[in-house]
């Protein structure tokens, strides 16, 4: 299988999953609502991998429609903004206006909270508001998968190359009496890089949609990659060696026990407003 593999996910603690996607470093994972983290997405959006001269705008929506037997219908919805300039920087800015930056230019990654006017840099290997976790049980070994090349055509205004995998659960392997078929799409844009739709049809947990919209491919505004003057950069304290230098912009403030002379818990290393 390619990294476009999708695989359906198991059974979690307590509740089934919505599938899991492998990025391409061997892990499974999902995605969670922060406001409702019972709700799972299908999480697709900027990988890892730094992609430079291909700048965009877009706008990022995830849905996912369950309808139970007795016609109830359970729908959500989930919509950030994606930008990416030339030198590979990304941010995603979440309705509520926390935005993450990724920076691969100074290897910076930060949240701006507009709501505390502050910028904080994040862990390492951890996306601001959206909880990534390992999927604990992915599909059986030895269910039966087909995969299928689709024709490129224009998705959401740009060409892209679709995949289908079918995944048939055998009568019996989950105890169900019937045979069960996931059939899950992905399109990518070979010239942007970037996933720009995919789709799940799971009759166990419904239908799900990630997918790009209004997408521009011209340069963003450099300010959206900046800390704004009047927010404070947070600099991580603790162990591991001294703050490091605040990007353009904004004040600094360090947190950590020990980072500051003359008292414990920390302060502000401007000497406090």
């Amino acid at each position: 299988m390619t990294n476009m593999h999708i695989l359906a996910a198991g059974v979690l603690v307590g509740m089934a999953a919505l599938p899991a996607q492998d990025f391409g470093d061997g892990k499974l994972y999902q995605i969670f609502s922060p406001a409702a983290p019972e709700v799972r997405f299908l999480d697709e959006g900027f990988s890892n991998q730094v992609v430079r001269g291909k700048p965009l705008s877009a706008t990022e929506e995830r849905r996912s429609l369950q309808i139970l037997k007795d016609g109830t219908r359970i729908e959500n919805a989930q919509t950030n903004r994606l930008y990416r300039d030339s030198q590979g920087r990304t941010r995603v800015e979440a309705t509520n206006g926390v935005a993450t930056i990724s920076d691969p230019v100074t290897g910076t990654r930060l949240e701006l909270n507009p709501s505390t006017k502050s910028a904080r840099r994040a862990s390492a290997g951890l996306e601001f508001g959206i909880a990534r976790v390992a999927n604990p049980s992915a599909a059986k070994a030895g269910t039966p998968e087909t995969t299928e090349n689709l024709k490129p055509q224009m998705v959401n205004g740009v060409m892209a190359q679709g995949v289908r995998i079918t995944m048939t659960i055998p009568k019996g392997q989950i105890g169900n009496n019937r045979v069960i078929k996931v059939v899950t799409e992905r399109w990518v844009s070979s010239d942007l890089q970037i996933p720009v739709k995919t789709t799940n049809s799971d009759p166990r947990f419904g239908d799900t949609t990630y997918q790009l919209t209004g997408i521009v491919q011209q340069e963003p505004d450099p300010a959206l990659f900046q800390i704004p003057a009047d927010y404070t950069a947070i600099q991580p304290g603790g162990r591991g060696g001294p703050s490091p230098e605040p990007p353009t912009g904004g004040k600094t403030k360090t947190s950590g026990r020990g980072q500051v002379p003359g008292g414990r818990g920390g302060g502000r290393s401007d000497g406090g407003k």
